[in-house]
C-alpha cells in the first residue's frame, strides 16, 4: 500500500516495521518484549544473508559488464549473429529474440532469479532496445525468462525443491515440470515481436488488452495440445493435432491480424481431428484362447 502511495521502498519497509511493532501489543501473547526482538533481529540478520551476498555478486558482474563493455559487445554479438543470417528487420529480431532466449536460460542455470535478471538486463536489455523494442517490453522479456530458468533442467531449482517437499523423484520431476513450462517458454516472445505486445503487458486501450489477452491465451492452449498431447474438452490428440496446436501457437503469438487468422484456423483443424479421432472406435482386441 505504501509503495502503491509512491512512497520510497526504504520507507516503506520502516513504516512496514514499525506498524508491526505496534499492532503485536493487541494481543498480550505477541507483545514484542526484548528477548522477542533480539531474536527477530538475530533471524532477519541470518535470512538476508543469502540476498546480500547474491545481490553483491551480481553487483560486481554488472559492474565489470558495464565499465568495461563487455556487455555492450556482447549485445553486439548478439545482433551480428542475427544479421549474418538474415538481413529482414522482422527476422533479425526474431533471432536475436530467441538467441537471448537461450543466453538467459543458460544463465539462469547459475544464478538465482535477481541476479540472473540484473546480468540478464545489462547484456541482453541493450540489444532488444537497439532493435527498436520498448523498454517494458524487453525488460520484462529478460524477467520471464530470468524465472523460468528456475524450472530449466538440469538445476531446475523449482522442480528439485518441490519434489523434495512431496516426496517425488528429483529427475522425473524435472523433466515433467518443464513438459508442463513449456508453453510459457514462448509466450514472452510475444512481448518484443510486435508493438500489439504491449498490450499483454497492460499498456494501451482496454480493448486492444482484451484481445490481445484472449489471442494470447489461444495461443498457450495450442501449445499446451502440441505438449501434452491432449485437447481440453475432446480427448487425446493425435501427431496431426498437436502440430497443427504447435503451429497455432506460433502464429497466434505474433499477434497480427493474418497471423492470428491463420492460427485460429489450425487451432480449430486440430480440435476437429481430435474429436474426429476420439469419436473413431478403437478396433477390437482379439483374445486367443488355448486349449487345455
Amino acid at each position: 500500500m505504501l509503495l502503491a502511495l509512491d512512497m520510497s521502498a526504504t520507507r516503506a519497509v520502516v513504516y512496514a516495521t514499525l506498524a508491526a511493532f505496534l499492532l503485536s501489543f493487541l494481543d498480550r501473547q505477541a507483545w514484542m518484549t526484548p528477548r522477542r526482538i533480539f531474536t527477530a533481529l538475530a533471524a532477519g540478520v541470518r535470512g538476508v544473508l543469502p540476498v546480500v551476498a547474491v545481490c553483491a555478486a551480481a553487483g560486481i558482474i554488472t559492474a565489470i559488464t558495464t565499465k568495461t563493455g563487455l556487455g555492450a559487445q556482447l549485445a553486439s554479438l548478439l545482433v551480428s549473429g542475427a544479421r549474418a543470417v538474415t538481413s529482414n528487420p522482422t527476422a533479425i529480431l526474431a533471432l536475436t529474440v530467441v538467441l537471448a532466449a537461450v543466453a538467459l536460460a543458460i544463465l539462469g542455470l547459475a544464478v538465482p532469479v535477481t541476479a540472473s535478471f540484473i546480468i540478464g538486463w545489462v547484456i541482453i536489455g541493450p540489444a532488444l532496445l537497439g532493435l527498436g523494442v520498448p523498454a517494458p517490453a524487453a525488460a520484462m522479456f529478460v524477467f520471464y525468462y530470468s524465472v523460468l530458468s528456475e524450472v530449466t533442467p538440469p538445476t531446475a531449482l523449482a522442480a528439485v525443491g518441490a519434489s523434495a517437499i512431496t516426496g517425488g523423484r528429483t529427475i522425473p520431476t524435472m523433466w515433467q515440470t518443464l513438459k508442463y513450462a513449456l508453453p510459457a517458454f514462448l509466450a514472452p516472445i510475444a512481448f518484443v515481436l510486435t508493438g500489439n505486445g504491449s498490450y499483454l503487458l497492460g499498456r494501451g486501450s482496454f480493448v486492444g488488452i482484451l484481445w490481445a489477452t484472449a489471442v494470447a491465451m489461444l495461443a498457450v492452449l495450442g501449445l499446451a495440445v502440441a505438449t501434452g498431447a491432449w485437447f481440453p474438452g475432446i480427448g487425446p490428440a493425435p501427431l496431426a493435432a498437436r502440430i497443427l496446436g504447435a503451429a497455432a501457437g506460433l502464429l497466434l503469438l505474433y499477434l497480427e491480424p493474418l497471423t492470428i487468422a491463420l492460427g485460429v484456423g489450425a487451432l480449430v483443424a486440430a480440435a476437429g481431428i481430435s474429436l474426429l479421432s476420439a469419436k473413431t472406435p478403437s478396433p477390437p482386441v482379439k483374445v486367443e484362447t488355448g486349449m487345455t
